[in-house]
């Protein structure tokens, strides 16, 4: 045992790939790992396919040979599908946390906004709140018909009661 530290750390800090641009790095040789690896395979896949394929023992039909070399094929196929996988999912991951950051750091100002929103949202309901009370109140107080501003002419007819429509219909009968 020594009292120096050790200079090449076994253990990788993973804390480090919080930074996008290192995350980016990491993620690309990963992926070219992984790329490395699915060429490995498909060779080997090839060379497989040739040989197996190639071996003829007596007696055997039209496709015995390819039927035995599947069932060794479809284990070094399984390879290759899981390297491109893998090299999706590390591409995956590095755009997946772009958008995380690109939306971490909006995420205030979308905030800002909302509220800004809601609060003119809010003083619309109170200025409309305020004026019906003070419609109705004008309505409910006697004597407000002369001291309430004239209605703007809109072109409809007036409003009618339901007193008005008894007035026509006795006036009808008679």
């Amino acid at each position: 045992m020594t009292n120096f530290p050790d200079v090449n750390p076994t253990e990788f800090d993973y804390r480090r790939l919080l930074d996008l641009e290192v995350l980016s790095v990491w993620t690309t040789k990963l992926q070219q790992s992984h790329a490395s690896d699915s060429h490995v395979y498909e060779t080997a896949l090839a060379t497989f396919q040739t040989a197996l394929r190639s071996q003829v023992v007596e007696g055997d039909g039209r496709l015995s040979a390819g039927r035995r070399a599947r069932k060794v094929e479809k284990h070094l196929r399984a390879l290759v599908r899981a390297s491109r996988k893998a090299e999706r999912a590390a591409e995956s991951l590095r755009v997946g946390y772009a958008d995380h950051v690109r939306e971490v750091q909006a995420l205030p100002g979308k905030r800002q906004a909302k509220q800004l929103r809601s609060a003119g949202r809010r003083d619309q309901l109170t200025a409309l709140t305020a004026k019906s009370l003070h419609k109705s109140a004008s309505a409910f107080t006697p004597g407000s018909e002369e001291t309430a501003a004239p209605a703007a002419d809109t072109g409809r007819p007036a409003a009618r009661g339901i007193t008005d429509l008894f007035d026509q219909q006795q006036r009808r009968g008679a």
